[in-house]
């Protein structure tokens, strides 16, 4: 089984697929919302883990890679270093859960490869609808998303969810594409 993990100090989103018929078999998220500090925070994700590794066998684990720069207007320097110490401890959990080493994938290459584009200009909520819609329509039934009420937004972590299996499914892929080199696998000499 392949596990995707969005890593956030508030919430956890969690897909995992079976790359044998290539469905979506569980997508959760794990709320920290109302854990006080990064070790209680990290002591849920360990526990969530355990139980799903009791549920699953896990043998690739894929998670975003961390903010690394600062955006301004959008992060704080304390955020990036809070968020990329916390998203090291998880890899760190998930290590030692499952027994194997966590890869990162760029969001933007798991989206490109999920086949996500966005028109330029369009912010932070929207984005986060467009890849919710996104995984509704590619994974079908197998993800559920439900409107919160008023019905025009998502329920909360559901953008985490539809990351988390974007995750997964660019870590599929490469799984898939292991060992390929591609069309050109030798360097072309252009002679006059």
């Amino acid at each position: 089984m392949i596990l995707g993990l969005d890593i956030s100090t508030s919430v956890v989103g969690v897909a995992v697929i079976n790359p044998e018929d290539r469905k979506l078999v569980e997508s959760v998220h794990w709320d920290l919302r109302k854990l006080d500090n990064l070790f209680e925070k990290a002591e849920c994700i360990g526990s969530e883990l355990y139980q799903l590794k009791g549920r699953h066998n896990i043998e690739s684990v894929y998670i975003e890679t961390a903010l690394k720069r600062f955006i301004p207007g959008r992060s704080k320097a304390d955020t990036i270093i809070k968020l990329a110490k916390f998203n090291g401890v998880v890899a760190w959990l998930s290590f030692e859960t499952f027994g194997v080493e966590p890869t990162y994938i760029n969001v933007n290459t798991a989206r490109s490869i999920y086949g996500l584009s966005f028109p330029r200009g369009t912010k932070g909520p929207a984005r986060k609808k467009m890849v919710i819609e996104k995984v509704i329509e590619n994974e079908k039934n197998s993800f559920f998303a439900e409107l919160a009420r008023g019905g025009k937004n998502f329920k909360h972590g559901t953008d985490d969810r539809a990351d988390a299996v974007v995750i997964a499914r660019a870590g599929e892929f490469l799984l898939r594409n292991e060992g390929n080199e591609g069309y050109l696998t030798e360097k072309i000499t252009l002679t006059e």
